[in-house]
């Protein structure tokens, strides 16, 4: 399945922007494995009406990491021939008895059984393939072919110049030889001890390297090196990395904030619930248009659109915090671009999710559109009829955050809330 693009993007220009990392952290530390992660950049809703899904998101991570793997790749052997030439022996010694001379004889046990020997006893060492390098190599074949596969199926064309190469593993993966052996994950004893045995088997112990970091559980090396190099990725790791501000902001404060569901696409429901001691609890919502679905509300831009032959579909905020007891609110619209009519978009759009709000859930609130530091270095506020809206950074927002909450929280419980 093919992976949409974000066209209002120019990806010569946005390649130079930063990411916010330490919101990432934030969430990274709550989750347990790439899967979580893979889900929740899913979780961000496409402008352009396509429905990600993690498994989209492997495969485009997969291409990125298929083209680190490309330099590797085009050194491997090319004839199966080859690849049986090198295959890893273990020896081992062992003790025998025979009427012959055999390997090491052992004299003084030999002279034990009786003199002269009818029978001699020695030592010979046996050689037999090291399964467990043998392991290894299976497991990096399948792992390579796979994330080759995935690669393809973003980019038609990748790696087309090296199916001779692919092609020779895939016939020595599928040998019965190696679907002999169990497949082993490659440590970093094992990839070290690959190393020592040759030219090819350190191309295959730099491959195990690369590809075994998918697997680790580190993902902070894992977004920075697999997700943040496709532009198609990155601007998903922006939003999550404010919605990590956002929680990091709320602990700060005292508040306790417990997941309500997995993100994930298309989840339905808050993401978070809020708690605050001494005061009602507040909503977060990530991709906010699912609020709309309640049967007592209609989003006023559908209601606007009804009678037009493509209606609109619901749209909502990036991310909404609302306290629904004081019906207050805050709207954060992100924008991971330097293009100025990008930035006027997040601009239209927050300010319209504002003022929607108003019409249903709050009374009062304020907006902010984050854009990368590069293109927000200084802060801009102004003030509209639905509440002020702040264009700023990520480095910016955290005490924004925390000024406008402490202000909303203390209102709040002043008034009973």
């Amino acid at each position: 399945m093919g992976v949409a693009s974000r066209s209002a993007k120019d990806s010569s220009v946005e390649s130079v922007l930063s990411l916010p990392w330490e919101g990432m952290r934030k969430l990274f530390h709550s989750w347990s494995g790439k899967g979580q992660l893979f889900s929740g950049l899913s979780a961000v809703i496409d402008e352009d009406g396509y429905d990600w899904t993690a498994d989209d998101i492997a495969k485009r991570a997969h291409l990125v990491l298929f083209e680190q793997c490309r330099g590797n790749v085009v050194r491997l052997p090319v004839r199966l021939m080859d690849w049986w030439k090198l295959m890893p022996v273990a020896s081992q010694a062992e003790t025998v008895v025979s009427r012959s001379l055999r390997g090491a004889v052992d004299w003084p046990k030999t002279r034990r059984r009786g003199w002269p020997p009818a029978e001699f006893t020695g030592r010979v060492r046996r050689r037999s393939p090291d399964d467990e390098l043998l392991g290894c190599l299976r497991w990096t074949a399948d792992r390579l072919l796979l994330v080759y596969r995935d690669a393809k199926k973003s980019r038609a064309n990748v790696g087309d110049e090296l199916t001779p190469q692919l092609s020779t593993l895939k016939n020595l993966a599928n040998s019965a030889e190696i679907k002999a052996v169990e497949s082993v994950f490659p440590d970093l004893l094992i990839i070290d001890s690959m190393r020592r045995l040759g030219s090819t088997w350190r191309v295959v112990a730099d491959l195990a390297e690369k590809l075994r970091k998918e697997d680790s559980g580190d993902l902070w090396r894992l977004a920075i090196e697999q997700l943040a190099p496709d532009d198609s990725i990155a601007w998903r790791l922006f939003h999550l990395g404010i919605l990590g501000t956002v929680l990091g902001v709320l602990e700060e404060l005292g508040c306790r904030v417990v997941s309500r569901r997995p993100l994930a696409g298309r989840s339905h429901g808050p993401a978070y619930r809020v708690e605050i001691p001494g005061a009602t609890a507040w909503d977060l919502w990530f991709e906010a248009g699912d609020i709309w679905n309640s049967p007592d509300t209609k989003e006023p831009y559908v209601l606007a659109t009804s009678g037009l032959v493509r209606r609109g579909r619901t749209k909502g905020a990036d991310i909404f915090l609302v306290d629904h007891k004081s019906r207050y609110g805050i709207v954060i619209e992100c924008k991971y671009t330097a293009e100025g009519d990008y930035l006027r978009r997040g601009y239209e759009q927050a300010l319209t999710y504002l003022l929607e709000a108003r019409t249903e859930f709050i009374d009062s609130g304020e907006a902010f559109v984050v854009a990368p530091i590069e293109a927000a270095p200084k802060l801009g506020t102004g003030r509209t009829l639905a509440g002020s809206l702040t264009f700023c950074a990520p480095e910016h927002l955290r005490g924004l955050l925390i000024a406008a909450l402490r202000s909303a929280l203390a209102s709040g419980k002043a008034r009973g809330g």
